[in-house]
């Protein structure tokens, strides 16, 4: 199921990402004509071959399509040859250099957790294969999963009309967002604040967020997603909804299969170097990227119920915790803010600063307000998740064998000694 997890995360931290850059592009087939505009098209292409694009997906008629253009030509993001005419089906768009920069940076930005996932190294630039195969792991998340919901809608008899409608529906923005909420409860990937299922409020909330859509729209949407037979009502005076279990089901095998893709995408990029070739180590416990040979024995033990134990070095570089996956940490829970709060070894001894969190940061029962120095068995609470700082002498790390070298030798001889605590 981990796996699974790590697709859905990914296309959850790609839509956070896309909504970021473009926070003005969230109606339907803006993507795709963006996406074809930055990859094949980017010297240019005519109004015909992207209506013919969108219409096969969602069947816009041309007056949409170009309104979606002139969209993006007062965003600044496309320019139109020849410019002295009138728009027919034969005009040249052509993405401009700041959509063109926008839109490696966010694909960039979005394969970072994927790539990290798979111990392989995010490109700085991109060139048209990197961006290619970016754009493919996106790509075969949607694809795997409209296809199995397909088969739901085959299996509870649907009309061919209203599967084609359907579709298009769940090609959306909106749409998309509520079945992939739905998707992280489901998977255990938020809390429940009471009851089963999730509010109808809290998808609400999290649609104005992303899409500045009200209220009431979302709670149409929610409607048609259960007349379709994907989502289903939970007990409770408020609306409550899930993912029926017929399409769970489905899902979670789409999961499974973009999951082997993305594992063939993410082979592609170059591999991180092993903590062999970076320390001189044989072997070390889970320890981040921003380690060095300085740090082996601050440790955080991060414990949750229901959860394994983890265990995570603290390096010289800030680790900042928080709900978000781009983080050093990420800690799933409503309970935690995006970023809640960063730890940070100073002269050997831990600095831990709350990152003004809605629910705050304890340490050893009590919030902090303040930078605030973490002696050896200091307890931290950020929401559910307890964290234990230890400093265990470098010979007796647990599970850790070492090839002696040059650079661990230095590394002893200068690894500060925290105070005792009092």
């Amino acid at each position: 199921m981990q796996g699974q997890r790590e697709v859905v995360r990914f296309l959850s931290a790609y839509q956070e990402t896309w909504h970021r850059f473009f926070p003005d592009l969230h109606r339907r087939g803006q993507w795709h004509i963006v996406s074809h505009l930055c990859g094949r098209g980017r010297e240019g292409a005519p109004v015909a071959e992207l209506s013919g694009l969108v219409k096969q997906i969602f069947l816009l008629d041309d007056a949409t399509v170009r309104e979606r253009l002139g969209e993006l030509y007062r965003l600044g993001f496309c320019t139109i040859e020849p410019a002295d005419r009138a728009v027919s089906a034969r005009t040249i768009v052509l993405p401009t250099p700041l959509l063109r920069a926008k839109f490696d940076g966010h694909l960039i930005e979005a394969a970072g957790p994927l790539l990290r996932a798979a111990h392989r190294i995010a490109p700085a630039q991109i060139d048209q294969e990197t961006r290619r195969r970016l754009v493919r792991a996106v790509e075969c998340c949607n694809e795997y999963w409209m296809a199995s919901i397909e088969q739901t809608f085959e299996a509870n008899g649907l009309s061919m009309a209203r599967r084609l409608e359907a579709r298009r529906h769940l090609l959306s923005p909106s749409h998309r967002t509520l079945i992939l909420v739905a998707l992280q409860r489901w998977y255990g990937m938020s809390v429940a604040d009471e009851g089963e299922g999730v509010l109808a409020d809290d998808m609400a909330a999290e649609l104005l967020r992303l899409l500045r859509q009200n209220f009431q729209t979302t709670r149409d949407h929610i409607g048609y997603l259960m007349q379709l037979g994907l989502l289903e009502r939970r007990t409770g005076r408020a609306l409550r909804v899930a993912l029926a279990e017929p399409v769970a089901a489905e899902l979670d095998r789409a999961m499974t299969r973009a999951t082997q893709e993305l594992a063939q995408i993410a082979a592609t990029f170059p591999a991180e170097e092993t903590d062999m070739e970076r320390t001189g180590i044989s072997h070390v416990p889970v320890m981040p990227e921003y380690m060095d040979a300085t740090n082996l024995a601050h440790m955080l033990i991060v414990t949750r119920a229901g959860e394994p134990e983890r265990r995570v070095a603290l390096g010289s570089k800030p680790l900042v915790i928080g709900r978000a996956p781009s983080n050093g940490l990420m800690l799933e829970a409503n309970e935690v803010s995006r970023t809640h709060c960063s730890i940070i070894l100073d002269n050997g001894m831990p600095q831990l600063t709350d990152l003004e969190s809605t629910n705050g940061t304890f340490v050893d029962g009590k919030r902090i307000t303040a930078p605030t120095s973490l002696p050896p068995g200091t307890v931290l609470q950020v929401g559910p998740y307890r964290l234990t700082y230890e400093y265990v002498p470098e010979e007796d790390v647990e599970g850790t064998m070492r090839t002696p070298g040059p650079l661990l030798d230095t590394a002893r001889r200068r690894a500060p000694q925290p105070p005792e605590r009092s």
